[in-house]
């Protein structure tokens, strides 16, 4: 009775190990019937950004979204506004720059991001009475995270702006013993430094830019590039003018931007 005893015994104790050995091995299939599953809430990702567990490229989430891949940002040191332009000298960590957009409002220590544009050395400002040794050019100066300026616009500096203008289709007659526009610049390297006259309607004008004023003329063959004294009367969107200087050829201002024929120093001497 003793071995029966003891028998069992060891029996009921290598079922129970047996029993464990094949729990220890089953694979978890979830929570146990009746009881509620965990819950758990993914943190939302920032757009273009990862999961948790990953790197978000973006920052935290709460955090502003990162400045547009190529673009320059910085925290605004100074401002100031002057002949339709801002001019902000900005601190872009391991350097400090100046740039210049059409005017806009900036505060001192508010972020901002440039994207392309044109740098000028040398560039003295009439309206502000200053010579800045490097400065941008550029289409905008938005927040960081918004989006940049596109760089392809042109810079202020060269009489640019960024939207076209618009075109001039009826065709205005050259001024008497004058030419065409579309002439005039067909055969601009006959023309290279001798006086002209043209004739044509104003489709974009920049005041005070490099100590000169801009022109863009139209007369529905071409458009004509022409600049005038600062302190000349500045002209109005669609007046029609007669405009003289002289013709410069392969005139190129830096930064990339060059006029294969800019009638120069002109002045306004009949409509």
């Amino acid at each position: 009775m003793r071995a029966s005893s003891a028998n069992l015994t060891r029996a009921l104790v290598g079922a129970g190990l047996a029993v464990l050995l094949v729990g220890g091995c089953k694979k978890d299939t979830g929570p146990t019937p009746g009881t509620p599953p965990a819950t758990t809430t993914a943190a939302p990702v920032a757009p273009g950004g990862t999961a948790p567990g990953g790197t978000a490229p973006h920052g935290p989430m709460g955090t502003a979204p990162a400045a547009q891949a190529g673009a320059k940002v910085g925290a605004v040191l100074e401002t100031m506004n002057s002949g339709g332009y801002t001019y902000a000298h900005i601190d872009l960590g391991g350097s400090q720059v100046w740039a210049a957009a059409p005017e806009t409002t900036l505060a001192v220590g508010a972020k901002v991001q440039f994207l392309g544009g044109s740098l000028m050395t040398a560039f003295h400002s009439n309206t502000l009475d200053r010579t800045f040794d490097e400065i941008y050019f550029v289409p905008g100066l938005p927040l960081e995270g918004a989006a940049a300026a596109a760089p392809a616009a042109p810079a202020p500096a060269m009489g640019g702006s960024p939207t076209a203008p618009p075109t001039v289709t009826e065709k205005i007659d050259p001024v008497a013993g004058g030419q065409t526009i579309a002439a005039m610049t067909a055969g601009a390297a006959g023309l290279a430094g001798k006086q002209v006259s043209v004739r044509g309607k104003v489709v974009k004008y920049n005041g005070g830019i490099m100590g000169k004023n801009w022109v863009h003329l139209q007369d529905g063959t071409g458009d004509m590039t022409v600049t005038t004294a600062e302190t000349a009367a500045p002209l109005a969107l669609g007046d029609l003018v007669v405009l003289r200087g002289t013709v410069a050829v392969g005139k190129d201002f830096g930064g990339g931007y060059s006029y294969a024929v800019i009638v120069e120093d002109a002045t306004v001497v009949a409509p």
